[in-house]
């Protein structure tokens, strides 16, 4: 074992950077902390002072496994400058409004000409948080639901309905007529109703509250012994019980707004989330589905929040934000951990590609529109065939074996 760390080289066309790493540290570990994408090097050897390089593998190997006067070569194998983008050290944006910062955001301007990116740091107030949320809300509304429409909207008592709800009341006279709703059913749902109705109080909005059981018949659920997430939990098992919930959600929206003559619903579907959705579509070979206004049968689903980022929105509400937060339970779905975790290491790597990203995808699915049939088995819209074997399980779902 050599007491001293190797020499290590990031080598691109446009000059070299030296990586530092501690003795006990994996050369992937060093790649990881500078934010170098190990798929985008190859690693060479000099082992000795006058020697050849060497092309070598060792991601695994500890810095103090080389010899002594060891010096490493990665270099980078396209003609790029992969430190371009480089966000660890931001230039601070002074603040313009007083008040606590809540939260903060990351973006950067680029000159193309000049081939330099300026990376900015700017901390925002609450107040700010909600101005940037209601702008962004405004162009939305006023661009897909036409002025004095019904608009049925979703809460949850958590950051993005909050945010999502301050956003619409800020439009007065000349956005839709709100009327909120939020569904019981599972444990953070029914935490957040106390923080929604303090919101709907707060602008003088009647909070529509639909319990469990009352959900069960919207789907017509035969009464069992249990409830939603135990069913769910035993047909569908290792899977995440939000993808029903969205479900749920969007036909219990839909059922209120047939009743008030309404044909527009709305979510808090953020940026993140339509991220995360159209890379995993795309990656199926599937065109990303419309946002953020989608067709469902007679129904207008609208996304308000689709350009708004989740810290942003948490930032409105921070307190609200964090009881949701201590409420939820955790998701082991590989599927939704990947394209997640894949949308915010984007988003936080190259600020402001997930926008980029999200109004392309908008682009294409105008261009593609994805459209939904009633299947009389399931009783509400799908998008594609649902094979024997899951609707089944749907069957049972909605009929379990223990119904009185």
């Amino acid at each position: 074992m050599s007491a001293e760390t190797p020499a290590i080289w990031v080598v691109t066309t446009h000059g070299r950077e030296a990586l530092t790493g501690a003795p006990s540290d994996r050369i992937l570990d060093v790649l990881v902390r500078n934010g170098v994408p190990w798929s985008a090097v190859s690693m060479y050897l000099r082992a000795a002072p006058g020697e050849s390089l060497a092309l070598a593998a060792g991601l695994d190997r500890r810095l103090d496994s080389f010899p002594a006067g060891a010096e490493l070569f990665l270099y980078f194998n396209r003609n790029i400058n992969p430190f371009l983008f480089d966000i660890k050290n931001p230039t601070l944006v002074a603040d313009e409004v007083e008040g606590a910062e809540s939260t903060e955001f990351i973006y950067q301007r680029m000159d193309n000409d000049g081939a330099r990116v300026e990376t900015l740091l700017k901390k925002l107030t609450p107040e700010e948080c909600r101005g940037i949320i209601a702008d962004r809300v405004a162009e939305t509304i006023r661009a897909h639901v036409p002025a004095g429409e019904t608009l049925v909207v979703g809460v949850s008592g958590g950051g993005d309905s909050n945010a999502m709800l301050h956003g619409l009341t800020r439009l007065g006279e000349d956005g839709p007529t709100i009327r909120p709703m939020i569904i019981k059913g599972i444990p953070d749902w029914d935490l957040g109703v106390p923080r929604a109705q303090a919101l709907c109080d707060r602008y003088g909005l009647a909070l529509d509250v639909v319990e469990e059981g009352d959900v069960m018949r919207l789907l017509g659920m035969e009464p069992g012994r249990d409830g939603l997430v135990e069913r769910f939990e035993r047909e569908f098992p290792g899977d995440d019980f939000e993808f029903l919930g969205t479900l749920l959600i969007r036909l219990a929206l839909s059922k209120r707004a047939a009743e008030l003559g309404a044909t527009y619903v709305a979510t808090g579907i953020n940026l993140e989330d339509i991220l995360c959705e159209s890379l995993y579509r795309v990656s199926q070979g599937l065109a990303p589905a419309r946002h953020p206004l989608r067709p469902i049968g007679p129904v207008n689903l609208v996304m308000p929040l689709w350009m708004c980022p989740k810290k942003i929105i948490d930032g409105c509400f921070p307190t609200y934000s964090r009881e949701n937060y201590d409420a939820r339970y955790p998701c082991f779905s590989l599927g939704r951990n990947t394209y997640y975790a894949m949308a915010y290491a984007l988003q936080s790597q190259f600020p402001g590609m997930a926008e980029r990203m999200v109004q392309g995808y908008a682009q294409i699915a105008e261009q593609v529109p994805t459209t939904y049939e009633y299947n009389e088995d399931l009783g509400f819209h799908v998008e594609r065939f649902v094979p024997f074997p899951l609707l089944v399980k749907f069957r049972r779902l909605l009929k379990p074996a223990d119904a009185t």
